[in-house]
């Protein structure tokens, strides 16, 4: 009987132990959630109070400014502005001394442009001999361009030659009228960053920005760069302001101003 009663002692003793630790899981999963979520606060800094800082850097004024500053400038003293439709589209004709590299970057440019602005400007092929010229050319070419037809030109501070030209030949018709052909001439020895930059800068200038800023540097439309192809968002947003439905071709400097500032 004594043996028969120890059995038993034993057994009870075995089997609270067995149930013992299926008890403690129970309890143990409170604290998991506490040490995983806790570093989530302090490893990931909160994005919508960057997305606020960004947007913050340029007010609709700003962007008007910037406007008023590549929209004007050269001998442009009139809004100049591509209306395309869907069967009317700028083209360009780059020729000269071209390489393939120049042809593709045409390409991407007018498939960003046409990316980032209200209305489709350019077609799947934007490049036609009887598009817009840009011209690649030596520095003997250059210099033997006739200097009166040069409407502003870019020179390289150090050599003094000419990187960039706009070039506006006045030709007498029979009927006593005169015709203005513009072409823009870029220098064939510019490479790499460089002749993107100015192979854009000429795009641009066909597009209707012949001008540029003091007060943005890293802007496309800077004074003093010479191999910035990267748009910035101000530069986008005064690009867009060009297809504002109270602008029009022609339009004065004052008139802008008083568009945008008196209304």
């Amino acid at each position: 009987m004594n043996f028969f009663l120890l059995f038993i002692a034993i057994s009870c003793i075995l089997t609270a132990g067995c149930i013992t630790p299926e008890t403690t899981p129970e309890n143990s999963p409170v604290t998991v959630p506490t040490t995983e979520s806790s570093p989530v606060p302090t490893t990931e800094p909160p994005t919508p109070s960057d997305t606020i800082t960004e947007a913050a850097q340029f007010t609709r004024d700003d962007v008007y400014e910037l406007f008023m500053d590549i929209a004007f400038g050269c001998d442009n003293t009139g809004v100049t502005m591509f209306s395309p439709s869907s069967e009317n589209h700028l083209f360009f004709s780059v020729e000269g001394q071209v390489n393939s590299a120049d042809l593709d970057f045409v390409s991407r440019f007018t498939r960003e442009f046409n990316r980032i602005t209200p209305i489709e400007v350019f077609t799947d092929e934007p490049l036609n001999s009887r598009g817009s010229p840009i011209i690649f050319y030596p520095d003997d070419s250059l210099d033997s361009l006739e200097k009166r037809f040069v409407a502003c030109q870019e020179l390289d501070p150090e050599s003094g030659k000419p990187l960039y030209i706009i070039y506006k030949s006045v030709t007498e018709l029979p009927n006593g009228e005169s015709e203005t052909t513009t072409k823009i001439y870029l220098n064939s020895h510019l490479a790499e960053a460089e002749r993107e930059h100015y192979l854009q800068k000429a795009m641009l200038y066909y597009l209707g920005f012949p001008g540029q800023t003091y007060n943005y540097p890293d802007s496309v439309f800077y004074y003093n760069t010479r191999s910035t192809t990267d748009f910035t968002p101000i530069d986008i947003e005064a690009m867009k302001t060009l297809y504002h439905p109270g602008i029009y071709e022609g339009m004065s400097i004052q008139e802008v101003r008083w568009l945008f500032f008196n209304d």
